[in-house]
């Protein structure tokens, strides 16, 4: 019997990876059509996509303030067993990007000339006006990837999302590859192959989130006020990186420009297409966990919350220093990648550097955002995304090529701002500090997490453990005994009905107010005791317990077997 939560390791890295690949399948796309573009069309070619970048971010914000918000407020209704809110939110939030980016859309086509004129400069606004009309034309589809790979995480059905997320990379390259090369489209070649490739992973993603035991289905609900605002406020920190993003892009490509140096704006494209790559890494390893860790909190589960910020920390680090040592190897060919002439070696192990300090303060963003701390969440984003790298930005201006120091700059100010602030959040709230969690349960001794390998003599233990935290804890001494042998008897049952006997069941019982939670945790395959049980001997502890409990609770989410009994004590 192991005294951490071994099971959430497992599912966490179990799902790292199909997650990283998913990520990284939604914004390939930017960096291989920059890479055929720049091939092909040359330098101008290259700056008039990353020109429709503020553009393309914008559609990115809509979809990114519905899918996180509404994921976010789902993940913690599921946590508190209130399935039916969960579904109601998906569906609300599905009505609502679909009507607001069609509008957006809409607007943007309307008045595509004079945002083209403002976007571009005079060589580039021809290219600039088409790959900006045919991205908004099927714009609405950038909104609507979110929603379903976000709440397919959530189901646990990462490698479906990475499934199609790759599709959707696949299709773009042959297509990038097809119509600017063989069929000589130019510009607007590279921007529909984005949008048919991009509508096709939005339909692919949708079948497999309303199949196989989905939690979801589609409908059309309208939020209510205060859902709106609370995925506003939930989804307001990526959102936020997604303004900020367009409005960086802008400034920074102003102050190049102010600088006289020739080549900036196509070097500074270069790196922002590199970033684009990273984000597999910078977003991908919170992303990871961010449904887990709303479910834990709202589970009130502080030691599940604790170890997965550990582990997203740890994996961010590895994975964006094997990255970033990758980026600096090939520092010098990457302006040939792009069909750039200009030296970009020294511009990309500056932001190589910064890779590290960026996936740890997303890391942080996304577990604030996680957690309800959204004014962190959110100061963390504004302080990266555009304050300290625009402020950078200035003070590195005056000496020349060493401007891209204002990558790692920006990045180790706001890490530092951050520890900074959690601090003091901490020591004014009294919470943990960095972690900004109420473990007042655990300290009290009314709450205890552990995990049990399923054998005979571990299962045993794992009982006696439980009966005595009931005891210590003031339970009855009916309920305590009729608790410890019904636990036993349904570890017994899970460990034969749905796992091996190498398997693992985090097990986690705690006293809140005059109520007894028990909730125990299993992967393998879809098993719920409840509907299962018959009159045979082998459920009486699962009966025993129905008459002590207040409600008992099954249900499956991010791949995981959850039981919840809530008991009268």
């Amino acid at each position: 019997m192991k005294t951490q939560n071994y099971f959430i390791t497992k599912i966490y890295l179990k799902a790292l990876f199909p997650n990283i690949i998913a990520v990284l399948g939604g914004t390939i796309n930017v960096f291989f059509d920059a890479i055929f573009v720049g091939q092909r069309l040359g330098s101008v070619g290259l700056e008039s996509v990353n020109q429709c970048l503020p553009v393309y971010l914008l559609l990115c914000t809509v979809g990114s303030l519905f899918a996180s918000g509404s994921v976010s407020l789902s993940s913690i209704a599921f946590g508190e067993n209130k399935e039916e809110e969960g579904k109601r939110i998906f569906c609300g939030a599905l009505t609502g990007a679909t009507i607001v980016g069609g509008i957006l859309c809409l607007l943007g086509l309307i008045f595509s000339v004079p945002l083209a004129g403002i976007l571009g400069t005079s060589k580039s606004f021809p290219y600039v006006l088409i790959y900006l009309r045919i991205t908004l034309a099927g714009g609405i589809f950038k909104v609507l990837l979110y929603l379903p790979y976000f709440y397919l995480r959530m189901e646990g059905k990462h490698k479906r999302s990475a499934f199609s997320m790759l599709t959707m990379t696949i299709l773009n390259i042959v297509l990038d590859y097809l119509f600017l090369f063989h069929l000589d489209y130019g510009i607007a070649g590279a921007a529909w192959a984005s949008v048919i490739a991009t509508v096709m992973a939005v339909l692919l993603s949708f079948l497999f989130l309303f199949t196989d035991h989905s939690n979801f289905a589609a409908g059309i609900k309208f939020l209510k006020k205060e859902d709106m605002i609370k995925i506003i406020r939930f989804g307001s920190p990526m959102a936020l990186n997604n303004i900020l993003s367009s409005g960086r892009i802008f400034v920074v490509n102003l102050i190049l420009k102010s600088m006289g140096i020739s080549g900036l704006c196509a070097i500074f494209a270069i790196i922002n297409n590199m970033n684009e790559l990273s984000i597999c890494v910078q977003n991908g390893v919170p992303q990871t966990a961010s449904s887990m860790t709303g479910i834990f909190f709202g589970e009130k589960d502080s030691d599940s919350v604790k170890k997965m910020l550990h582990l997203q920390v740890l994996t961010g680090v590895v994975l964006s220093l094997i990255l970033s040592t990758i980026f600096c190897l090939l520092s010098g060919s990457m302006g040939s990648l792009f069909g750039s002439r200009e030296n970009a070696a020294f511009a990309v192990i500056c932001f190589s550097i910064s890779l590290p300090f960026a996936t740890v303060n997303n890391v942080f963003s996304y577990y604030y955002n996680s957690i309800g701390q959204i004014q962190m969440a959110n100061l963390i984003t504004v302080c990266r995304g555009f304050l300290f790298v625009i402020v950078s930005c200035v003070v590195f201006r005056p000496f020349g090529l060493s401007v891209w120091m204002f990558y790692p700059a920006a990045e180790f100010a706001t890490l530092f701002v951050c520890l900074a602030s959690g601090a003091m959040t901490a020591a004014k709230r009294k919470v943990i500090p960095v972690y900004l969690l109420d473990d007042r349960l655990e300290k009290e001794g009314k709450s205890i997490s552990f995990s049990v390998e399923c054998s005979s003599q571990n299962i045993c233990n794992a009982s006696e453990k439980i009966r005595e935290f009931c005891e210590s804890n003031q339970f009855s001494a009916k309920t305590t005994m009729a608790v410890s042998l019904a636990i036993e008897e349904i570890l017994s049952i899970i460990s034969q009905k749905s796992l091996s006997e190498k398997g693992q069941i985090d097990v986690r019982v705690l006293r809140y107010d005059d109520q007894g939670i028990i909730r125990i945790r299993s992967g393998g395959k879809r098993y719920n005791p409840i509907e299962a049980k018959d009159d045979s001997m082998d459920y009486m502890g699962v009966r025993m317990i129905e008459k002590l409990s207040n409600k008992m609770e099954y249900c499956s989410f991010l791949g995981i077997n959850t039981l919840m009994i809530f008991l009268k004590v």
